[in-house]
């Protein structure tokens, strides 16, 4: 089974025994709670070069992984929220299409990793909880081109984003995300990369 396939058939298993699971779990959870996500398409805005075979400009195998600390709750017009602080890991998968360089644009085929640190308020209503995102994360965009030689470049820049999460139970809750984040891949080449995900969370 290819890990596309693997992935959403893991979450709909976590749906199943996640119940099970809070039965024997009485207590409150806390303030932290971690998750990770897999991004089944990611949007680079990136263009192909004339003439170019297999051009995808969206890659799909990119993912996310985060650990949050949630501060006090506040009541607000029926619902809650829910203010946190998260560190995030992001990792993007290969993207073929053209790339800007000082020699014009050519073909080839990147990736990207990053760490950030951002911002989130949630708004929660019965088991549903929608939320926006803002924070900086520190990336590095690599490609390598079709004709031979690579770059390599590192960027920091403003991460932004909104979500939607359905709690299954006390600890756990499925989670359907976009994310935004700055990428570099050459001298010449920045984009922002639109990541659409899907996923779980664990609060302790």
């Amino acid at each position: 089974m290819s890990f596309k396939l693997r992935f959403p058939a893991a979450l709909l298993a976590l749906a199943a025994i996640a119940p099970l699971h809070a039965s024997a779990a009485d207590p409150a959870p806390g303030p932290i709670y971690m998750g990770a996500s897999y991004g089944f398409r990611a949007s680079t805005g990136l263009d192909c070069v004339p003439g170019q075979n297999d051009c995808d400009k969206s890659s799909k195998r990119n993912g996310k992984a985060y650990v949050g600390y949630s501060f006090d709750a506040l009541r607000f017009q029926g619902g809650v929220a829910l203010p946190s602080i998260e560190l995030v890991g992001y990792m993007g998968g290969e993207v073929k299409s053209g790339f800007d360089t000082d020699a014009g644009r050519r073909a080839g085929r990147g990736k990207f990793t990053g760490l950030g640190m951002q911002g989130v308020l949630g708004y929660q209503f019965d088991a549903f909880t929608l939320s926006g995102r803002l924070g900086a994360a520190y990336t590095q965009g690599k490609v390598d081109y079709l004709g031979g030689g690579s770059d390599k470049k590192d960027k920091i820049g403003l991460t932004y984003g909104i979500g939607a999460a359905y709690a299954l139970n006390k600890n756990w809750a499925l989670h359907l995300d976009w994310d935004r984040v700055p990428v570099k891949y050459s001298s010449k080449q920045t984009t922002k990369v639109d990541m659409f995900s899907l996923g779980a969370s664990y609060r302790f």
